[in-house]
């Protein structure tokens, strides 16, 4: 009897210490997860956008051939749609790394397909071009998440959940870090180059007279100069999170039947430190 005892004893501590080490690694996941959504949301916090862009370019075109009206007369619809289209990446993807967290933490997901609103369709959107195999991943995944809010998902799913959307989360991260690290950040050196442009033209005109006005228009220059390498800089750091993030979420994937492993916990902890660290560089340049 007592042997019977300690035996069942011994197995008690075994599986509750089992448990605690399946609650640790995963708990790694959703650190992991933290980090990646605490990364995403920094989009919101971005001080540029396609319409700015439009914006701007109507407003030095105006300035440069001293029109005064009492509005500014911009075309910008498409720039408008290009916005609505990078905010749809936001949503899908922020709402994939929700449902992660979330079932990490045994929690049912809670996606809404209100954020599938204006679905991704292969089209030319202004300045973004958004392929067939783009389209077909945004459709992947939202499947998968309006299933795993319909269908209870829980923990017992989590490697279900991961090995479904790793291919299009691959490629829609992929795709959201090209409109903001190139596209958007495209659109800031034709800024750039505008300004050079205008500069040099004042400069050449003799429009400055006085030795303080060159001074006053050198210092302008360099202040704005210095104000655009900031957002591209900003536009960088956030693209580097992204790829950041792509990476972290291979491994999770490629570890996805043995995500209670002791060594899947420290590959989880270095991802989730290089993305704090890009978080902070993103902070840093916003404030």
């Amino acid at each position: 009897m007592m042997k019977k005892y300690l035996l069942k004893s011994r197995l008690t501590l075994i599986l509750f210490a089992l448990s605690l080490a399946s609650c640790v690694n995963l708990k790694s996941v959703g650190d992991f997860t933290a980090s990646s959504i605490e990364s995403i949301k920094n989009f919101e916090q971005i001080d540029y956008s396609f319409l700015q862009h439009c914006l701007d370019r109507c407003a030095e075109e105006a300035i440069r051939l001293y029109e005064i009206k009492r509005a500014q007369e911009c075309t910008c619809a498409l720039y408008e749609e290009a916005d609505s289209v990078a905010q749809v990446f936001y949503n899908t993807i922020g709402g994939y790394f929700e449902g992660l967290g979330q079932l990490s933490q045994n929690e049912l997901t809670t996606y809404s397909s209100e954020a599938l609103i204006g679905a991704l369709t292969s089209q030319e959107v202004g300045p973004l071009q958004i392929d067939a195999r783009t389209a077909s991943a945004f459709s992947s995944l939202s499947n998968t998440l309006l299933r795993a809010s319909t269908d209870f998902y829980r923990r017992k799913k989590l490697a279900k959940y991961i090995e479904e959307a790793n291919e299009p989360i691959q490629i829609l991260l992929e795709k959201f870090e090209v409109i903001v690290s190139t596209n958007l950040k495209g659109e800031l050196r034709f800024k750039r180059e505008r300004l050079y442009a205008y500069y040099m033209d004042m400069k050449m005109s003799r429009t400055v007279i006085s030795e303080y006005e060159k001074g006053q228009a050198t210092a302008d220059y360099y202040q704005a100069l210095g104000e655009i390498k900031r957002k591209e800089m900003e536009l960088e750091v956030f693209g580097k999170s992204l790829k950041e993030i792509a990476k972290g979420h291979q491994v999770l994937y490629d570890n996805r039947n043995e995500l209670s492993v002791k060594s899947l916990q420290n590959l989880a902890k270095g991802y989730s430190s290089n993305i704090k660290v890009l978080i902070s560089e993103f902070n840093k340049l916003n404030h």
